[in-house]
This record gives structure tokens, sequence and C-alpha cells, in this order.
């Protein structure tokens, strides 16, 4: 038994959801239906409200495992960028570090 044990390095874990070469190959056989389909999956997860990452995904996983199983799971943090740059989403922090950041449906922009 070690004589002392290493603190979990919040650096590493932030890293822990980065796409493997291999995910990244099925990635890019994505269709622009299934880039859709993924985004009505994770816009039905998230409300107006503040939500980690990796509880929008959790929520999704066993519909998205379904529906899409020859995609990673770390397609829809990407397609959570994607959102977020459309204006669909708001973010807090990298989605790709899902324990460590939140997401929440954009704000409707209203005239006054």
């Amino acid at each position: 038994m070690p004589d002392q044990i290493e603190p979990l390095d919040a650096d590493d874990e932030e890293n822990d959801d980065e796409p493997t070469p291999e995910e990244l190959a099925q990635m890019r056989q994505a269709t622009a239906a299934d880039a859709a389909a993924v985004d009505a999956l994770i816009l039905q997860s998230c409300t107006e409200r503040w939500r980690k990452v990796a509880m929008v995904v959790g929520t999704s996983l066993k519909e998205f495992d379904a529906k899409f199983p020859h995609l990673p799971y770390v397609y829809m943090p990407v397609r959570i960028i994607e959102l977020e740059q459309s204006g669909a989403l708001e973010v807090q922090g990298d989605p790709m570090a899902m324990r460590f950041s939140e997401v929440r449906l954009a704000e409707v922009k209203r005239d006054v």
C-alpha cells in the first residue's frame, strides 16, 4: 500500500473528455442529419437555468446511444460548442470538460 495517495488534479480531469483519434474519425462520419438530430436531443435537455454539461449529456445518453450507435458520446459536447456558436446556447467553461462547465438555453433578445 502506498505511503501517500496523490490527490486528484483538476487539470488532469478536465482533459478526460478530449476525443481520441478513433472518436474523431467517427465524428467526421456524422451527417448533417445526425448533427441536427443530436442538436435537438441536446436542446430538449437544456433549460433557461444553468446545468452542468455532464448532466445534459448524461440525461440524453441512453437515447443518444440508441439512435447514434456509430457516434461517440463526446460528439454531444462538440455539438454544444456548435450550438453556442450559433446562438442557441450559452456556455460557461469548456464543454469538453463536461463536469466543469455549464450550459443553458440562450436568452431571447427582446426589443423593449
